[in-house]
């Protein structure tokens, strides 16, 4: 009864080229959508491209989203182009792993905003301007991180990057309703590239440790996928402004 179909949709993804932003743009392609995907580097763009089920409902898109200043602008003749979006997954992020005692700095802070947070929120500024003409009933979901409510080292600009987004959504979602949903979601450790970095700065006790604290084992961007597909579909229509924590029970 309960079944996601995309046919005739277009949803724009950010950060398409990696991680959980590939494999939603893998699944929703799969389930008939058409794909506007976005990263800096159109080389891994194309490799994605080949390996989707309908590779031809894959646009690659090259823009890099730190470029903030009129970026809404540069989204804005994407849509000119290419026609309006039912949804969006603003997934393009960037992690630094840096302690407080170390390499800390108000640069290095500005950097992970200007991707995390001020860069997808550029995007979704420019798909609720009128010219844009994304239709009523859309959705769009930021991905956030369980960091933001569960403490961990290394994390302080990170973390307060997500928080920021997990925040501001609640705003802006009294600001586009009735007409707009928009959640957040905040996995937990899922295997991706981003991840992958955790162990090159921390040993293979602390991994260890970390993995302890996943009653239900440390996650992968399969479990991530659905839930965002459920929030881009009409099931979730009565859900807005919430950052749903994601993380095999982590953070309890």
């Amino acid at each position: 009864m309960y079944r996601f179909d995309f046919t005739g949709k277009q949803i724009l993804i950010s950060g398409a080229s990696s991680g959980m932003g590939a494999h939603v743009a893998y699944v929703l392609n799969a389930m008939g959508a058409k794909i506007l995907a976005i990263a800096r580097d159109i080389n891994k763009l194309q490799t994605k491209k080949e390996s989707m089920p309908n590779p031809q409902n894959f646009i690659c898109i090259s823009k890099d989203i730190t470029q903030i200043n009129a970026f809404d602008k540069e989204i804005l003749e994407i849509i000119k182009k290419y026609g309006s979006v039912n949804g969006a997954v603003l997934s393009a992020g960037i992690q630094q792993i840096a302690p407080i005692s170390s390499v800390l700095s108000v640069e290095s802070a500005l950097t992970l905003f200007h991707t995390n947070y001020f860069g997808n929120l550029q995007i979704l500024k420019a798909l609720i301007d009128r010219r844009a003409k994304t239709p009523e009933g859309s959705s769009f979901v930021i991905i956030s991180s369980n960091s933001s409510v569960k403490a961990q080292k290394g994390l302080a600009n990170y973390s307060a990057t997500k928080s920021a987004i997990n925040t501001a959504i609640k705003s802006i979602a009294l600001e586009i309703a009735p007409k707009y949903t928009i959640n957040a979601i905040s996995p937990g450790f899922v295997m991706t590239e981003m991840i992958e970095e955790w162990s090159k700065v921390y040993d293979e006790a602390y991994i260890q440790q970390i993995t302890k604290e996943y009653p239900l084992g440390l996650g992968k961007v399969e479990q991530i996928s659905p839930l965002i597909c459920f929030l881009l579909s009409p099931y979730s229509n009565w859900i807005t402004g919430q950052n749903i924590v994601i993380d095999g029970g982590a953070s309890l």
